[in-house]
């Protein structure tokens, strides 16, 4: 049989095992002889991810474990490290697409030569997650790669440490000599204290600082940057210059510092397309929130509340009145505690420009179903309506199936249909109740 493959250039042969994942273009090399040596050069996307999550399989097969002395871990750390190592040996591709570790691991050896691997193959994206390994008495592994020039990480586009350790002094490295990088993420770095994030030919665009908890005084400085996620304790926070910013997510202790400044943030607040608040740990007075400054282009709200208060509507009721031309709203209720008034209404307040809203964490109250009763009614556009009675702190969770099949799941769902009938024109969205298959 002709071989025609064995005929194309090497350089289209590289271009298109680079396109599979490695163990795709390992396993395509039975189709040609060539694709074996060629496999080598392959320049794509190299993922290792911990798809079972082993300390929490360990955690569910031993609960007395201990995670540094348990056999099953340290085995299968062993395997995963005999895994990765063999095939970045075997690349001799000067440079790479992205490398993507997430994996308990412990070793600092084998992660300084990761780190050092990606410097020298001028890796674009470089992933390294591990949140699974953090245990007591075990410190964070510090990224601390060595450059032999300022160009060698030139070619970084996209950096994301999670619970891995990062000095300031790299830190401002990377932001000064990675003139590509548009995407940061550092979640868990505990060395990070004074952070500025500037530099004279910065392009960052996302930028996602969470659970920094040494971090006391952010200067972000960049002109570029278009969307900013942060979840932090109570700090200083010098927005020096965001022009481009356009969407926004706050958490954590820094956000009632937020709202109870909104004023000082004037410069960049009207520019605002996405606002995401997690008000969960937040308590605002009445009349500081019906003095709130006003989202002019503001086009997607998402709250997230605990009904701790009287009024767990308020903060909702005073944002949208700031907000004319909000598109999309999405509420979360978590926590609840009975009694809650719903005091404030939204009954002479247009949304004209409102088309859809979810609201997750319904509970069916007479609150809930007059609050949306209201905002249905003022909400002349609305398209479409998600009403998902699972309390929000069981999304994503296994817990979250167990309670779609409660009975306060069921009940707050019948009262969800029970609305959907009296708003025919509106698109709405609830939930089955989860039946499992043995059951059916």
């Amino acid at each position: 049989m002709d071989d025609r493959i064995s005929k194309l250039p090497d350089d289209i042969l590289i271009c298109i095992l680079s396109r599979l994942t490695i163990e795709e273009a390992a396993r395509a090399s039975i189709l040609s002889y060539r694709w074996r040596y060629l496999r080598r050069f392959f320049t794509g996307s190299l993922d290792f991810v911990d798809p079972y999550k082993i300390r929490r399989l360990a955690i569910l097969s031993d609960p007395y474990y201990k995670c540094e002395d348990n056999y099953f871990i340290r085995a299968k750390r062993r395997n995963f490290i005999n895994i990765v190592d063999p095939i970045l040996g075997l690349l001799q591709t000067k440079s790479l697409q992205q490398l993507r570790i997430c994996y308990p691991v412990n070793s600092d050896y084998d992660v300084d030569s990761w780190v050092q691997f990606a410097v020298d193959k001028r890796v674009q994206r470089l992933e390294l997650d591990f949140s699974e390994s953090k245990t007591e008495g075990h410190e964070l592994h510090t990224f601390s790669p060595y450059f032999k020039t300022t160009s060698s990480f030139i070619s970084l586009v996209s950096l994301r440490l999670i619970d891995v350790d990062i000095p300031e002094e790299v830190l401002h490295y990377l932001l000064c000599y990675c003139p590509l990088l548009e995407v940061l993420t550092l979640k868990g770095a505990e060395k990070l204290i004074r952070v500025r994030v500037s530099g004279p030919s910065l392009k960052l665009k996302y930028l996602e600082l969470r659970d920094l908890p040494n971090l006391s005084n952010l200067e972000i400085n960049a002109p570029n940057l278009v969307s900013f996620e942060f979840c932090a304790g109570e700090l200083i926070v010098n927005f020096k210059h965001v022009p481009s910013l356009v969407e926004m997510s706050i958490e954590g202790d820094y956000c009632t510092y937020f709202v109870y400044t909104l004023h000082q943030f004037s410069s960049f607040l009207p520019q605002l397309r996405t606002l995401k608040l997690n008000l969960m740990a937040v308590s605002v007075p009445e009349d500081f929130l019906n003095s709130i400054p006003k989202f002019p282009n503001l086009k997607h709200l998402e709250m997230t509340l605990a009904n701790g208060d009287l009024d767990c509507y308020h903060p909702c009721v005073a944002f949208l009145k700031a907000s004319p031309l909000l598109q999309e709203f999405t509420f979360k209720l978590s926590h609840t505690v009975d009694p809650c008034a719903y005091v404030q209404n939204i009954k002479d307040h247009p949304h004209l420009n409102l088309r859809a809203v979810s609201f997750i964490g319904f509970e069916g109250r007479e609150v809930d179903v007059e609050f949306l009763k209201d905002l249905l009614g003022n909400a002349v556009r609305l398209e479409k309506m998600i009403i998902d009675p699972c309390k929000y702190h069981f999304m994503g969770s296994p817990g979250m199936w167990y309670y779609r099949r409660s009975e306060g799941y069921k009940c707050a769902r019948k009262r969800a249909i029970e609305l959907a009938d009296k708003f025919p024109h509106v698109e709405f969205v609830i939930p089955e109740i989860f039946v499992p298959l043995a059951d059916r």
